[in-house]
Order: C-alpha cells, then structure tokens, then sequence
C-alpha cells in the first residue's frame, strides 16, 4: 500500500528505527527521535554495491516531491546500468548539465516556499550569476575554480548579500546532484570562504527591560481596542507579528489554553505551538466579544474579511512615542534578553519557544511539543514577571 499523508504523519518513533514503503524502493526511514527520512537503495546487480540515497526530510520535503526525486534518481540509474551493460568498454554516461539539474531541483523546492518574492529570487539568481558560467556544463565537469568565479563576479559592485545567496544555492544544486546520483562529490562546499564576509544586520528596536512598565502602561491608554489587545498579546506571546496577526479561532486548542500556529505562517515552515498564559486567555476572551464571529482573531475594523493591515502594531507603537525605540519584533528580543537572564528556564526551553529551533513536525501535535510542560511555566511565568512591571 502506497504511502499517504495520514500514515506518514501517524508514523511514530519506536525502540529501533523502521522503514515505510511507498512502492518502487522508495521508502521513508522513522527513526528513534522521530525524525522521518526519505530514501531509496540502488544496486544489487553483478559486482554493483547497494547504494542509499537521501532525499531529504518530510515534512520539508513533501510526499510528492520525495517521489518525484525519486523518479530523477531511477532515470540516472538506469542510464548507469545501460552503459555498464553495453558489450566492450562501455562509453561514458553523459551527466545531465547544472542547468538541468537546477531545474530538477527547481520543481522540488519552489512548491515549498510560500513567498512568491523568493520563488523569483531563488531562479534569478541562478540564471542571472550560474548559468552563463557553469550552466551548460555536465555536474560531472564542474570545477571549484568555476564556482568561485560565478560567486565572486556576483560579489561584484557590493553584491556581498546577493554573493552567499548564490554560493548556497549552487552548494544546495550540486548537493541534490549527489542525492540523485549524477555524481559522487562536488566543489561547491564552502564557496563563502572566498567572499566577503556579509554585514552584520542592525538589531530591531526594543526597549530595555525596566523601560517595560511604561511601554504597558501606554499600550493601555490606546483608544483603538483591537490594536491594543493586538500589542498585549504581543507582549505576551513575543510571536512574530505575522504569525499574530493571521490568527484564526480554530487555531486554538485545549479550550484555549494552546495556541497552534499553521506551518505556512512560520519562518522555519513547521507548526509552532504557543501555550497561553491566563492573562493571555483574558485578551482572548475580550477579542471574542469583539470579533467572535469573524474568522480572524484580529478581523479588521475597517476591511472585512481581513485581518488588521500588517503594520497596525507598529504604527500604533509610533503614536505612543515608541518610534526607533520599539518594534513589533522587539518584544521578542526583550523576552530573550529577560528570560535567559531571570527566568532560570533552561536555554533550550526558550528557544523552542522562540521558534528558534523549532521540531513540531505534524499538524495539531502539541501534545507531543518537544518541552511543552516546561513551556507552559515558562509562558505563565512571563506573564506574571509583564504583570509586575
């Protein structure tokens, strides 16, 4: 029986690692921790050594895609036995060139990213830096040196950013050229070393800690009353703003008590989940009055059908003086800097809860939310420290 969504996501760790069958040798590896790895063997014919190929990991690398790279790996594969089973010295398998590949790669990894800017980055800058350099090449032939040629000519003109977005895509190529079994190693490893290092980004805005009392205070004053709960609800999530600001009721779970963010609304693409304090509960509460029959936990006053305009906190924050002094962002970075300084919470706890390092894989599995006890103390002592301030 082919695999399908609902037995992969049901699939749980067991004492030893296991394997599920998806038809024509490909199958998905569960291991102890839970992880849960596509892959394939080939060989098995005379004097051939079984060879195992990674895909990549579900649910990063979706039912559909694992099986589409899966069908690239078959098609190399058996161009390779072909020729090793022709009479005589046995002419040499043409490799599919960079640009193939690349677009190979393309159909795998464009589906998975939600941004519609991105999709259009991620090609550009192949086809723009890559492909008038490497990109009629065979993968086979591809040299280091010409690597860093197409990653020092994007460098060119203080393209330092532009330069390691390509040096990791063609790495992230010639990488998906092993999984699929052009070749065995490449020289794209590494190719950052040879460039400038990029600039380190400037912190977003956020008040130091004792500067929290009097920012609650005029969040308390704004006359808007979605907005406001908008920004008490930041303080005490210290979620992205728009993570917060898609919130659906049906998001939560356990009468309220957790909150479930979808994968499509998180940075690392994988479902966050978020325990809410009882003051955080509260703010929910009062929402429901206001916007219980909308869809949106924070449905626009002015546009319906939608939640509030992505940059209503941040405008708000401006109106209350915090203009270069506070952001939607910053509570997030004044939750770190309080908690990894006050709470005694262990760091891995509050990364997880960041989102940082987030492994929730499955929809709905808060129950299983690596240290979700812990979290939730963590949550409710937040809360209470906000509360005293």
């Amino acid at each position: 029986m082919r695999l399908n969504f609902k037995r992969i996501e049901g699939a749980k760790p067991q004492d030893k690692p296991y394997k599920l069958s998806d038809g024509g040798g490909l199958y998905l590896e569960v291991a102890k921790s839970g992880r849960k790895t596509w892959r394939a063997n080939f060989g098995f014919a005379a004097g051939e050594k079984q060879r195992t190929v990674t895909y990549g990991t579900w649910p990063e690398l979706s039912l559909v895609q694992a099986r589409e790279a899966h069908q690239l790996a078959k098609m190399e594969h058996r161009a390779r036995r072909t020729a090793a089973a022709q009479g005589g010295p046995a002419a040499p398998v043409q490799r599919p060139t960079f640009r193939q590949v690349t677009e190979d790669w393309l159909r795998i990894k464009l589906p998975s990213l939600s941004n519609p800017k991105h999709k259009i980055q991620v090609q550009n800058t192949l086809e723009r830096f890559a492909y008038p350099v490497i990109g009629d090449l065979p993968v086979d032939q591809i040299t280091r040196e010409q690597c860093i040629a197409v990653v020092k000519a994007a460098q060119e003109g203080g393209r330092v950013e532009t330069a390691h977005r390509v040096a990791g895509r063609i790495n992230a190529v010639m990488d998906f050229a092993i999984d699929c079994g052009h070749i065995q190693s490449h020289g794209a490893a590494g190719l950052i070393r040879v460039l400038a290092p990029r600039k380190v980004k400037k912190p977003m805005s956020s008040i130091a800690p004792e500067e929290t009392g009097a920012l609650l205070q005029a969040i308390a004053t704004y006359d808007e009353p979605v907005t406001r709960l908008g920004l008490e609800m930041l303080a005490l999530t210290f979620v992205r703003t728009g993570e917060l600001r898609g919130m659906r009721w049906d998001e939560l779970r356990e009468e309220g008590a957790i909150w479930v963010i979808p994968a499509e609304r998180m940075k690392l693409r994988v479902p966050h989940v978020v325990p809410l304090s009882r003051q955080a509960q509260q703010v929910l509460k009062q929402l429901q009055d206001i916007n219980g029959d909308a869809e949106w936990v924070f449905a626009s006053p002015v546009l319906r059908g939608h939640p509030f305009s992505e940059n209503t906190l941040l405008f708000a924050l401006y109106r209350l003086g915090y203009k270069h002094r506070m952001t939607g962002h910053g509570f997030r970075a004044l939750a770190s800097t309080v908690l990894n300084e006050q709470s005694g919470f262990p760091h891995d706890v509050i990364e997880r809860q960041l989102a940082h390092k987030e492994t929730d894989a499955v929809r709905a599995a808060y129950n299983r939310a690596q240290y979700l006890d812990q979290r939730r103390d963590l949550m409710q002592w937040w809360a209470d420290w906000l509360g005293q301030h």
